[in-house]
């Protein structure tokens, strides 16, 4: 167990650190604050961890990016060439309020839509302007793939294609192989997958990040509303 500042761990949630001061210590704080400027004392700060999965074998993972890496070595600084970062994601819509300020003994009754919806989308990144595209789709499947594609290649008209992606299953369909090489419909894309259990290493996760950031805790007027504010947000940034 990792030790940090006196903390015997590398994170910790509220309810553990409580248990943890009460056994050590005996001392136990009547706010939640307390333990949060003890946690902040202790040089933690409070953010989302990057997962992890356990069946990712580190030294292969390295092996390939490092394969990857030479790879890409050959097309950088080539004009006839772009290289880009794809991915899926999956934006949701549904109202929920929690809490809110109400005047002591008078019921407050809201009317939210508890409805969900949800809009899937494939982005690709530009790893040398920082340019990010996004496309909509119906669902992530082979064909919704192959029309993100087909869309791609609009935007690079008279450049050769390397796409990294992850190992999902419409990745490395059959109808989807059939239209790469020479004289198909795809002859100017090569794809490149990233290794297993390891989305860290697609730049990518960087782009949804920041897309996902802009419409948090945001509560517009409609679903189209939100979708516009993300693929606005993410068309205007150059990422570096």
């Amino acid at each position: 167990m990792a030790k940090t500042n006196g903390l015997p761990a590398s994170f910790w949630t509220l309810p553990k650190v409580k248990e943890y001061i009460k056994a050590e210590f005996n001392v136990v704080y009547e706010s939640d604050r307390s333990y949060h400027y003890l946690l902040e004392y202790c040089g933690y700060s409070f953010k989302l961890p990057s997962p992890f999965d356990k069946r990712r074998n580190n030294d292969e993972a390295q092996k390939r990016l490092n394969e990857i890496h030479k790879e890409l070595n050959q097309y950088r600084g080539n004009q006839a060439w772009v290289i880009l970062a794809a991915d899926e994601v999956v934006v949701s819509f549904v109202t929920e309020l929690r809490r809110a300020w109400l005047r002591r003994g008078e019921k407050t009754v809201t009317k939210i839509n508890r409805q969900k919806v949800d809009q899937s989308y494939f982005g690709a990144l530009n790893l040398n302007s920082g340019k990010a595209h996004v496309v909509r789709l119906n669902w992530q499947n082979q064909e919704e793939i192959i029309k993100a594609l087909k869309q791609i290649l609009k935007s690079y008209p008279d450049k050769n294609i390397r796409i990294l992606w992850d190992n999902a299953k419409w990745h490395k369909s059959k109808d989807l192989r059939k239209l790469l090489g020479k004289g198909q419909l795809f002859e100017r894309i090569r794809l490149i997958n990233f290794p297993p259990y390891s989305p860290d290493c697609n730049p990518e996760e960087l782009v949804w990040k920041f897309g996902k950031e802009l419409v948090a805790n945001t509560v517009p007027a409609d679903f189209e509303t939100l979708l516009t504010v993300f693929e606005k947000g993410i068309a205007k940034k150059i990422f570096t």
